[in-house]
């Protein structure tokens, strides 16, 4: 194989065990803010995220980091046991 393509692939691999990490981090504090929240979402607050994600992201990735995102804000109400 292709050095080249094992280190890139090590590379991804460390980043994914630290998106990992912080997914578990964010699902954990979503899922304690359930009994807290007083209505099951907050369409405004997941426009906020969707358009910080888009401003943090190079153009070239937006639609893909807002797909992304899209996925851990539902996920993250499921935990809450909302829809």
């Amino acid at each position: 194989m292709d050095g080249r393509l094992e280190k890139a692939r090590k590379r991804i691999d460390a980043l994914d065990r630290a998106v990992a990490r912080l997914l578990d981090r964010r699902f954990a504090l979503a899922a304690a803010l359930g009994p807290l929240k007083k209505k099951a979402r907050d369409p405004r607050r997941e426009a906020r995220v969707l358009a910080n994600i888009s401003r943090l992201t190079r153009p070239g990735f937006r639609k893909a980091a807002r797909a992304a995102y899209a996925e851990i804000i539902k996920q993250s109400r499921l935990l809450q046991g909302r829809r």
